[in-house]
């Protein structure tokens, strides 16, 4: 089958099974990977292979640049601690944990229980985020959980890459693995500075969206590419970029560009996301041909031994870091008090394997470079594929119950920024109004029809401290928006009837449905901000 051929179909079963997905309120990833795996099933398909290169340099810098661009520099700091202590150190004991049990109960020689180890590091959040996204959390959760999401990629393949060379030099000197970290993250971090620097100065030189959002969709590969190919952490480069160009984002972007932009992102991210995890599930024919030549029961084994270290690990890690340093360290107590239980609970369940993994566990040589083969590199595969199945389902499956369960109150900070922003930004508005000198009558009466529209506005926010059922006029909003939703809807309907009638082109129709949109989504914005 050629190539643009398979991509159409695989778009197409992705529509399916993302439509199937959210008619039985399932985390599409789930039932992407589980569709790819039944694909992977019928004898006569074309195989399809996930080149390691494909998620590495296609998959990968996008996806993460995304969520770097939407993720905050202020979080980020501000929740270093936690979010080291999962990128890095919850990667290093998993790491150490799946070496030590693949080398003493599934009897691996010491490198390639540790590339093991390292392929099983990193955890894929994109299947949780598609299930936490529909929950309120709290901020600072939200914030722990996508930064662990932006870094430990970059932890776990430095550490797989060392393991692998280890394997293939037989060389085990523990100074250099922390030596290449470092020299690969603090290189990471420098080219990805450097290019978002760069690409800062080429959006503030162009005046035409089009070219600024080409630009934004370019960073991530811009930022990746040169660092692989320094031999330093491309993943590193590419959150740095994203983190910095969403800092300086508002300074330089225009409202239509920031519009253009983010509804080119979601449907990109959205359709790699979904390729990916059918791809996965597409391996599933890879993974059964390494199973030749082994014992069914010693595979079964290993599949609960390995899923078992890697869950364990990550609950026991996330629960001791929790509460075990604020017992022997009065000052972090005062700095970060303890949380409440509920959320190490909800972190620790949070450690679904994915792309990422299968990629590189793909990506082990198939030969020494004495010409003999890779050892265990089949059960390294087949074990991969096995806990990325079950944490997907399992975990995924189970989320959101669990997240019912635990049940989290939204703590107001939030509410509370954007009924200050909004005070902020009427209030400067009628400031400004007030200051204008008033001329003739048109001038006047524009002055006077802005004022009363951003007073109106004003009296919302400064109303909203109380709960939107006890406000006197909530009946009264309720059907002016009932109301005004009916007229863009005629409006709507119009303009398709005009367009019909060859009363008027659709470059117009879209030039008026992009305002009646923009309507829209203001009216949804707004009674979803009163009732909250």
């Amino acid at each position: 089958m050629h190539p643009v051929d398979l991509v159409v179909c695989l778009l197409v079963v992705l529509v399916g099974l993302v439509t199937v997905a959210r008619r039985l309120n399932v985390s599409y990833p789930i039932v992407l990977v589980v569709g790819g795996l039944f694909l992977a099933l019928f004898p006569r398909l074309p195989e399809v292979r996930l080149e390691p290169d494909i998620v590495f340099l296609v998959f990968l810098p996008p996806l993460l640049y995304w969520d770097a661009l939407n993720s905050s520099w202020r979080d980020f700091r501000k929740n270093w601690r936690p979010i080291s202590l999962l990128a890095i150190g919850l990667v290093f004991t998993t790491t150490i944990a799946v070496m030590l049990a693949a080398h003493f109960v599934l009897a691996f020689p010491w490198a390639p229980a540790f590339v093991l180890g390292a392929v099983l590091g990193p955890t894929d959040t994109v299947a949780a985020a598609a299930i936490l996204e529909s929950f309120g959390l709290p901020p600072r959760l939200l914030a722990v959980l996508r930064g662990e999401s932006l870094l430990n990629d970059a932890s776990a393949l430095v550490f797989y890459e060392t393991a692998v060379h280890v394997t293939q030099t037989r060389t085990y000197v523990w100074g250099s693995v922390s030596i290449g970290f470092c020299l690969a993250a603090g290189g990471g971090i420098a080219i990805g500075l450097a290019i978002g620097w760069l690409m800062l100065r080429l959006q503030r030189l162009s005046s035409d969206s089009l070219v600024r959002s080409t630009i934004a969709l370019l960073t991530g590969f811009a930022a990746y590419l040169p660092a692989d190919a320094l031999h330093v952490s491309g993943v590193l480069a590419v959150v740095t970029a994203g983190l910095y160009l969403s800092w300086e984002d508002p300074r330089i972007v225009s409202a239509k560009t920031r519009l253009q932009t983010i509804a080119t992102w979601e449907v990109l991210t959205f359709l790699l996301n979904g390729l990916l995890f059918i791809l996965i599930g597409l391996q599933l024919r890879t993974a059964v041909d390494s199973l030749s030549g082994g014992s069914f029961r010693s595979i079964v084994r290993g599949c609960l031994l390995v899923n078992g270290t890697v869950i364990l690990v990550r609950i026991s890690w996330v629960f001791i870091c929790a509460y075990l340093p604020r017992i022997f360290s009065e000052r972090l107590r005062a700095q970060d008090p303890q949380p409440a239980w509920q959320e190490p609970a909800l972190i620790s369940w949070v450690g679904m394997r994915g792309g990422i993994s299968l990629a590189a566990a793909l990506a082990i040589p198939t030969s020494l470079p004495d010409g003999s083969p890779f050892p265990e590199r089949k059960e390294i595969l087949i074990l991969t594929f096995a806990v990325i199945l079950v944490t997907l389902v399992l975990q995924g499956l189970s989320l959101p119950q669990l997240l019912r369960w635990l049940n989290f109150a939204t703590d107001g900070v939030e509410r509370e920024e954007e009924r200050r922003a909004g005070k902020a930004i009427t209030g400067v508005a009628l400031r400004y109004l007030g200051s204008k000198p008033k001329g003739d009558q048109i001038e006047r009466s524009v002055v006077e029809q802005l004022e009363e529209t951003y007073r109106k506005r004003a009296e919302q926010f400064e109303i909203a401290r109380e709960p939107y059922a006890n406000k006197p006029e909530a009946r009264y909003r309720d059907q002016f928006t009932s109301l005004e939703r009916e007229l863009i809807g005629l409006q709507r309907k119009t303009l398709i009837d005009l367009r019909d009638r060859g009363s008027i082109s659709d470059a117009v129709l879209r030039r008026f449905q992009f305002l009646l949109d923009l309507d829209e989504v203001r009216l949804e914005e707004d009674e979803r901000r009163l009732k909250e």
